[in-house]
């Protein structure tokens, strides 16, 4: 095996997080596979079942030939339509040329024989000599992406769990921080997925009113069947793009991708709504209490989940079924707020 090869294998082992064993993953790939378009895919059920980019690779030679990486290119229009059109077929190794001429070759990754992630290689000549390599890197990897499941998800639910948080927020940070400093990271011939200027990230936690009563009264197997139902009505009614947490017991955690406070207020009072309307079995209705915060530079992980959680404590001393802003709160004297220490906010 080439030595950058395996070093680049190496490197995938030491990954501890799921995003950064991606990239570690597509560079992997890069070394086997000199010219290609690799993008990595993650499989979402909902609404409907479909892949959603996480992120692409290719690689680009200066005038004195020498090779660097670009990452996060948009996606040509026809791999994500040949994607889109043969979802339900994509649950092996297919070899595809699309519409516009590229050879592909597409090899789903499963946790516990279901679709999770798959890799995309696509190149102007047929991979036909690697084939068992690229085989034998995605079995790597399923392996791996195996382990990280347990270490990341909850184990009812399947949303991450509360160990991943800070890891999780930072890398967003860090992610969106090196997007704003690099937007115009083009070269000729491609396009690249610019970051919108959208507003702010935000933090919000989400609680179950009443939950000890309908664990007591009624059972923790219901109890237990409540938050499963609520992880995948979250999954339904959010972003792919946001990151879904179950804290323990019946506490929630979204991280929502830059957007408007606007726009965050509906999306959470439209959950609220969706929540307050379901109808669970031998339960039958129950309500949701929600505190959002906006996430900003000087902020450190804990300090952000405790803005929230005062706007989440505020809601349920204020009649609970109900969503509330933690600056909101501070501007109108409700929650005190911390003194002003002069740090820029990033978002």
């Amino acid at each position: 095996m080439n030595k950058n090869i395996l070093e680049s294998v190496i490197e995938i082992t030491k990954q501890r997080d799921s995003e950064a064993f991606g990239i570690s993953l597509l560079a992997t790939i890069s070394e086997l596979v000199p010219n290609a378009f690799i993008s990595l895919f993650q499989k979402v059920l909902y609404p409907t079942p479909h892949f959603e980019v996480s992120s692409t690779l290719s690689t680009q030679k200066d005038e004195h030939g020498i090779e660097s990486y670009i990452w996060d290119t948009k996606l040509p229009e026809a791999t994500k339509e040949y994607i889109k059109v043969n979802v339900s077929k994509l649950i092996q190794m297919t070899v595809y040329q699309s519409a516009d001429g590229m050879y592909h070759t597409f090899i789903p990754i499963n946790i516990d024989e279901n679709v999770s992630y798959a890799v995309d290689v696509a190149s102007e000549q047929r991979h036909s000599k690697d084939l068992d390599s690229l085989i034998a890197i995605t079995k790597l990897s399923q392996n791996f992406y195996s382990v990280l499941a347990i270490s990341e998800r909850d184990t009812l639910t399947g949303l991450f769990n509360r160990r991943t948080y800070e890891q999780k927020l930072n890398s967003l940070l860090t992610k969106q921080y090196n997007n704003q400093q690099h937007p115009l990271n083009t070269c000729e011939g491609q396009e690249h997925r610019q970051p919108k200027a959208l507003g702010h990230t935000w933090l919000a936690m989400i609680d179950i009113d009443h939950f000890k009563k309908v664990n007591d009264e009624i059972g923790h197997m219901y109890g237990d069947e409540v938050l499963l139902v609520l992880s995948q009505l979250m999954q339904k009614s959010f972003r792919a793009n946001d990151l879904l947490f179950r804290f323990g017991g019946e506490e929630f955690v979204i991280i929502f991708e830059p957007t408007s406070k606007e726009n965050v207020a509906n999306l959470l009072e439209r959950f609220r709504k969706i929540v307050s309307q379901y109808h669970f079995p031998l339960v039958g209705h129950i309500t949701i209490s929600c505190g959002y915060a906006k996430i900003t530079t000087h902020d450190h992980a804990p300090t952000i989940l405790n803005n929230a959680d005062q706007a989440l404590y505020f809601a349920k001393d204020h009649g609970r079924n109900c969503v509330y802003n933690y600056e909101n709160l501070c501007a109108e004297g409700e929650i005190q707020s911390p003194i002003n220490d002069g740090n820029i906010e990033l978002f």
